[in-house]
């Protein structure tokens, strides 16, 4: 399970490649925290839990790494551990491990939105593959 750092022009991208899509999913949130601040929770780091169910695979990696952006933001961590379950073909549940931004700091600049601009999620013969840029 990989991600790379993609270029693009005003904002910031990832794409990633898994063997399944609950680990691509894990890996594109990672590569999207990495991008703010790289973070290793550990004893002590917090929890948070969400479930999302969508209406394709495309929409629950966009809803999920929303979803995290959004529980980054409301409880002030910077997650850096995520194990993901499918609840269903288009469904996940997902528990996250954070830190406090002002024990970590951000060493990148803040993510506002992921987009679904340029987005790719895709079954391949050797696994998943996804791509996604983010407005910084």
């Amino acid at each position: 399970m990989t991600y790379r750092i993609l270029s693009h022009t005003a904002d910031s991208g990832i794409e990633a490649t898994a063997p399944t899509l609950p680990d691509l999913i894990a890996v594109l949130a990672q590569g999207m925290f990495d991008l703010m601040a790289p973070v290793e929770p550990g004893e002590g780091a917090e929890q948070v839990e969400i479930e999302v169910t969508s209406g394709s695979v495309e929409d629950l990696v966009v809803d999920v790494l929303s979803d995290l952006l959004f529980e980054s933001e409301s409880t002030d961590l910077l997650f850096g551990d995520f194990v993901v379950a499918m609840t269903g073909a288009t469904g996940a549940r997902v528990a996250a491990r954070g830190v406090p931004i002002s024990k970590t700091g951000m060493t990148g600049p803040p993510i506002k939105a992921v987009t679904y601009h340029d987005l790719a999620v895709e079954e391949r013969d050797d696994g998943w593959y996804g791509r996604v840029i983010f407005d910084v």
